[in-house]
């Protein structure tokens, strides 16, 4: 077809990319309708297409590329840009989506698209056409949604596999948040990482700076197991996060 070769380069496209290309309205509706027929494209959901692999049969588009692609402000995040840095190692059928704009969650393939609210667009880099968040801002954010979009088993073992990190883009992100909880939170969490992640003790000088320990919180409102106070922090939360790793998911030891 006269437009294929130059959708397929894109890999995944929407209504208004046809339409760039054909040079009207009309045209893109009649193309893409011939695409379809023909399994050169499916339709992921509404007003968004991916090429098809004419060998292998399968979407050109990978998960990831999917989420970035669903509005024009959407990226992956959480749990999900844990997966795309090679951060955890099994089979995770949530892809998690953060993004300006709304839009419906939605199933394709083998995974759901769950869309999740955010107003900033901080620390959100493209790497090999995807969108995603830095790995301090995935490790913030995921801290922030504890019980939302993970539970703690599941962020220590993510993080437990991270190699380093910049307290800068850290600190960045905490301030664009500015939540005292959230600085507690993370200042608990993180301090089973100070070894592993090479942060320094003026790290925490700033969290406890910008955080009132009088307060009293909670880890994650989600964990029902056993809790303890950790004044340092002012949070009831649990005797060791790493012996989640260690121990095989038993948390209270």
């Amino acid at each position: 077809m006269k437009y294929s070769l130059k959708l397929a380069r894109t890999g995944i496209f929407t209504f208004d990319d046809v339409v760039s290309i054909t040079g009207n309205r009309d045209k893109a509706d009649k193309t893409i309708a011939s695409l379809l027929r023909s399994g050169e494209v499916r339709r992921i959901k509404r007003n968004l297409y991916t090429y098809v692999n004419a060998q292998t049969l399968e979407d050109c588009s990978s998960r990831y590329i999917i989420g970035s692609n669903i509005t024009d402000s959407s990226f992956i995040s959480y749990h999900t840009a844990f997966e795309f840095y090679g951060y955890y190692n099994q089979v995770f059928y949530e892809v998690q989506v953060s993004s300006v704009k709304k839009f419906q969650s939605f199933s394709y393939g083998e995974y759901d698209y769950y869309y999740f609210g955010t107003n900033s667009l901080k620390q959100v880099e493209v790497i090999q056409d995807v969108r995603v968040t830095t790995i301090e801002r995935t490790i913030v954010d995921s801290i922030n949604m504890l019980g939302k979009v993970m539970d703690v088993e599941e962020l220590v073992k993510c993080i437990d596999l991270v190699d380093r990190v910049n307290e800068d883009r850290l600190k960045e992100m905490l301030l664009e948040y500015d939540k005292d909880i959230l600085y507690r939170k993370a200042g608990y969490f993180l301090s089973f990482f100070k070894e592993d992640l090479n942060i320094s003790d003026s790290f925490f000088v700033f969290l406890k700076n910008h955080s009132n320990c009088n307060n009293i919180g909670y880890l994650s409102h989600n964990e029902i197991r056993k809790l303890e106070f950790v004044k340092e922090w002012g949070l009831y939360a649990y005797k060791d996060l790493k012996k989640i790793v260690s121990k095989g998911g038993d948390i209270d030891v």
